[in-house]
């Protein structure tokens, strides 16, 4: 027992000595984070600004006399050209220079008025091209609003009594049509990227520890003089492993508290009450979410050690993590993209079940069942992988330089 805590002390203390390392391990990955989301969200905030703020061109063929006047009217901004060469226009529209075309009929005023019982409806037909923000605005704004209304205006010349052709409305007065729960809610919205993140640095802050803390002796020539100490090789395992737990558990505390209190500021500077959601905390999900972290450290920490235990140098042990990191990188991206409820045997797969579980806290949909049984499997595989490890100290062969 004296040997494992002579060995976790050491590595501990070389990154809590270190504030150089301190930084680089636990809040340079945060700033990074909240940097990047901060930035993603403005940015995306400012392209749809831009796209409000653009005044849509938009090319009218046989408009009807009073169909510019009724744009202005309902106070559509936009920008009304006739159409002179169809085939220019359409490039135009291709290459982003035009927002809409609107072909109206020949005769089009004549043939409303004069419709009678029988007769063909008129037609009127808009182009767009949907992959330029511009265009698909326009279309929206026109085919979906204005022309809509000014469908309604016509129809109301035309009929008397306009409540005739309503047979029904939907949400005209329906101020408590939204039924949610906000705690549930934020939780959906700060799951859907908190495993991600949670597993992408911890995973990342671990690597670079982990692999100087085996294949890094080694290289440097320290591990052989660690091997012939007095102190058994398992509790050299065991003290490296737990050291590396420490470590890559607060970095997640460090990680998921940052999460949790600058998410309006990731999310654009919007508080709860604008997103309409909460974003507190129970006491059972905070105490859940700390022990299922110390598990997930527990496991990353023991794959990284063991990937490590084979490689001679720093360089090796980094391209042999590598896969590793990618795979528990794409099964963290999963979660981000799952709309059905989760089957319980997906809490059997490892790193996937920490995931899926991460988010189910934060709903409040998992179950203690699923919960203990995604706690058991991590723990169970972390142990296994310690056992691995400790097998492979043992080893001459694995251990030489």
């Amino acid at each position: 027992m004296s040997g494992i805590k002579q060995i976790c002390g050491k590595e501990l203390a070389r990154v809590f000595k270190d504030g150089k390392m301190i930084f680089s391990v636990f809040f340079l990955p945060v700033v990074i984070m909240i940097v990047v989301m901060s930035l993603v969200s403005n940015m995306s905030k400012k392209a749809e600004q831009d796209v409000e703020e653009h005044v849509s061109v938009i090319f009218v063929e046989h408009a009807p006399a009073d169909f510019e006047g009724f744009l202005k009217q309902a106070e559509v901004s936009c920008e009304i050209r006739p159409v002179e060469d169809k085939e220019i226009l359409k490039e135009q529209i291709r290459n982003g220079e035009a927002d809409l075309w609107i072909e109206f009929p020949e005769n089009f005023t004549e043939s409303v008025k004069n419709y009678q019982k029988g007769d063909e409806i008129v037609q009127v037909k808009t182009y767009y091209n949907p992959s330029e923000e511009y265009s698909r605005a326009a279309f929206n704004m026109i085919s979906s609003g204005a022309l809509e209304m000014y469908r309604q205006a016509l129809l109301a010349e035309r009929v008397e009594d306009m409540q005739q052709l309503t047979v029904f409305t939907v949400n005209s007065d329906n101020p408590d049509m939204i039924i949610q729960d906000d705690q549930k809610a934020g939780g959906k919205m700060l799951g859907t990227m908190l495993p991600y993140f949670v597993t992408i640095l911890l995973f990342a802050g671990a690597m670079g520890i982990g692999t100087d803390m085996v294949a890094g002796e080694k290289e440097r020539g320290t591990m052989a003089s660690l091997l012939v100490s007095p102190i058994k090789r398992s509790s050299i395992v065991l003290g490296k492993v737990s050291a590396l737990m420490i470590i890559s558990g607060v970095s997640s505390v460090v990680y998921v508290a940052a999460m949790v209190i600058f998410m309006p500021q990731m999310l654009g500077g919007a508080s709860g009450e604008d997103l309409g959601v909460s974003l507190a905390l129970s006491p059972q999900q905070i105490g859940m979410l700390a022990v299922l972290l110390v598990a997930i450290a527990f496991l990353y920490s023991a794959i990284i050690v063991l990937v490590s235990v084979f490689a001679k140098t720093v360089k090796e042990a980094s391209s042999y993590v590598m896969p590793m990191y990618m795979l528990v990188l794409v099964l963290g991206i999963m979660t981000m993209f799952t709309t059905n409820t989760p089957k319980s045997w997906f809490y059997m797969i490892p790193i996937y079940n920490t995931s899926i579980t991460l988010q189910g806290i934060l709903t409040q949909e998992v179950t203690f069942a699923q919960y203990g049984m995604t706690l058991g499997v991590t723990l169970a595989l972390g142990a296994v992988l310690v056992g691995v490890i400790a097998k492979a100290f043992e080893s001459e062969k694995t251990m030489a330089i």
